[in-house]
């Protein structure tokens, strides 16, 4: 693997204020491997060409040419290269205050991929006003960090992006509906943090995408139990409850009277 790396000379007050420890290109093999667990240094980078795959808290992406993704502090963090077209990627790896002020600020927070966000001409100002000065160019790194973060900001508050979401999750919530719950795959959905899809949803609807869920799955047992012959039991296995017993539980909760006494009421109106 090669990779040209440039260190950041910054005064100590800079330095504690935001930390620029490094920056470069990297140009892996097949075998390029980085592991960080609850990382104290977060990562811009930009895929100039090939693939690679990221994954960090629990959520996997593949990234390619044109795409820019942000690893955040505290995250556990694991990323590699495609091994038939490894990528090239422009880097710079940052912390502190400052960081985490402007992040909250954009709020970017446990959003990790940016799918054709075109940030290489930044990317390159960087490294090329750390290669062309000795000096501490901390304010003037800011400002180009303050660009991306910008651009971070606009690509989530695009017309495909926060506005679309909401209806974007409970379409794929219902289509599975007689599956299990799973919030890792509605957050690599539509490619955001547990934390930011449980709010986006919940602005939306009232209540968080579980309690919706269950309340599709409900409405679908009750239609069951109407149109069927199929049993309690064989109804609870069709939509995936963990038992008939947990599935009556949370159809008493929900209803006020269990499936069997719910099918029974129902006939007797008919």
């Amino acid at each position: 693997m090669n990779e040209k790396i440039y260190h950041i000379y910054q005064a100590p007050d800079n330095k504690q204020l935001i930390n620029l420890s490094m920056c470069g290109i990297t140009y892996p093999d097949k075998n390029y491997r980085i592991v960080r667990k609850n990382s104290s240094t977060a990562c811009i980078e930009y895929v100039d060409s090939g693939f690679g795959i990221i994954n960090a808290d629990n959520l996997s992406y593949r990234v390619s040419e044109g795409d820019a993704y942000f690893l955040q502090t505290g995250q556990n963090q694991y990323y590699y290269s495609d091994s038939n077209e490894p990528w090239t990627k422009y880097f710079i790896n940052v912390s502190g205050s400052l960081l985490n002020n402007l992040v909250d600020g954009y709020k970017l927070k446990g959003h990790i991929y940016y799918k054709g966000l075109d940030i290489k001409q930044e990317m390159c100002e960087i490294i090329n006003l750390i290669k062309s000065s000795s000096e501490d160019n901390t304010s003037e790194i800011v400002c180009i960090l303050t660009q991306i973060f910008n651009k971070m900001y606009l690509s989530l508050t695009a017309e495909s992006g926060f506005d679309a979401l909401p209806d974007k999750m409970r379409e794929f919530l219902d289509r599975h509906a007689d599956g299990k719950f799973r919030m890792e795959d509605l957050c690599r959905y539509i490619a955001h943090s547990e934390s930011q899809t449980i709010r986006i949803f919940k602005q939306a609807y009232g209540i968080t995408p579980y309690a919706y869920f269950l309340n599709k799955k409900i409405d679908l047992a009750k239609n069951m139990l109407l149109n069927t012959n199929l049993s309690v039991k064989q109804i609870s296995y069709e939509l995936k409850f963990a038992d008939e017993y947990y599935f009556s539980n949370v159809f008493k909760q929900k209803e006020g009277i269990s499936p069997r006494k719910f099918k029974e009421v129902q006939k007797n109106k008919a």
